[in-house]
């Protein structure tokens, strides 16, 4: 009986030790696992506010903005030149004291203007906005040269140049239009010159004229121009009486005739034809025949001829 006691207590005491045991383990490996967790949560809170503190080190503003830049094309030509990667809503641009141009962008991703500066200190300011509303300022100064100056006067189907400088003019070169392959080049190699441009197009033209003086200072004018046809003239003989015939799309005016030394005929025209026979004398005959169209240009005809 006593033995079957003991071995009972023996039994309850070991059950209980491991109960005990069991506990023990059971907290421990909680420990483990809170002590995990705690770790992870404080690794990434860690983590997270590097990120956070890298985020604050990047720029806020990261926008790019047009760039203006000047070309300098001659000694008092340049170019206004506006690039960017958006599209360009409009540039403006002020020299010296003169009023602000305006230029619209059309939303284009390059604004090139062409400008002829004045002799003497071109302080130039230029802005340029995007279409998001994003703007840059640029301004130079620009000191030119004086060069030769070029007046332009219409004169009877012709259009009279007069190019003038301080220092002798090297040349002077204008073409019609663009048609910049038949520009006619002149030298000069003189202070004052005068140039009659004959007027053979019909219909409103562009003469482009520039001017260059010995120092290589440039002067350019462009001007338009009414051009219209002069008559045609057209005298042939048959060794007995010459035969005049003029003719003009728009219309004929008045006809001035003069043969050798007499006096001069006249007559008013209609119409687009004109017709005369005259007779020759003997000997030497010299015949001038000049003839005026609707717009006051005329044409002159003067041919010889012995009987």
């Amino acid at each position: 009986m006593n033995q079957i006691l003991s071995v009972e207590i023996e039994k309850k005491k070991k059950n209980k030790k491991a109960s005990i045991n069991s506990i023990v383990i059971v907290f421990c490996i909680f420990l483990i696992i809170f002590g995990i967790g705690t770790t992870c949560t404080g690794a990434f809170l860690y983590s997270k506010s590097l990120s956070n503190k890298s985020n604050e080190n990047l720029p806020i503003n990261n926008i790019s903005k047009p760039i203006i830049t000047i070309e300098r094309q001659s000694s008092n030509g340049i170019n206004i030149v506006v690039t960017h990667d958006k599209e360009i809503t409009n540039v403006l641009y002020k020299i010296n004291n003169e009023d602000e141009v305006e230029i619209n962008g059309n939303n284009k991703l390059e604004v090139k203007e062409k400008l002829n500066l004045d002799a003497g200190e071109n302080i130039i300011k230029i802005s340029a906005k995007d279409i998001n509303g994003i703007s840059s300022e640029y301004e130079t100064i620009i000191e030119v040269e004086e060069g030769p100056t070029i007046s332009l006067t219409p004169i009877e189907g012709k259009i009279k140049a007069v190019t003038e400088s301080p220092i002798n003019i090297d040349k002077i070169e204008y073409y019609w239009d663009s048609d910049t392959e038949n520009t006619k080049v002149l030298t000069i190699n003189d202070t004052k010159n005068e140039t009659l441009i004959d007027v053979t197009l019909e219909g409103i033209h562009t003469l482009n004229i520039k001017a260059t003086d010995i120092n290589g200072n440039e002067t350019k004018r462009d001007q338009k121009v009414m051009g219209v046809n002069k008559p045609k003239i057209d005298v042939t003989t048959d060794g007995q009486s010459f035969f005049i015939k003029a003719e003009d799309s728009q219309g004929l005016s008045k006809v001035e005739i003069t043969l050798n030394s007499n006096e001069t005929i006249t007559e008013n025209i209609e119409g687009t034809e004109y017709k005369k026979k005259i007779t020759l004398e003997n000997g030497e005959n010299r015949l001038t025949v000049k003839v005026y169209n609707k717009d006051d240009v005329s044409q002159i005809s003067r041919v010889k001829f012995t009987k």
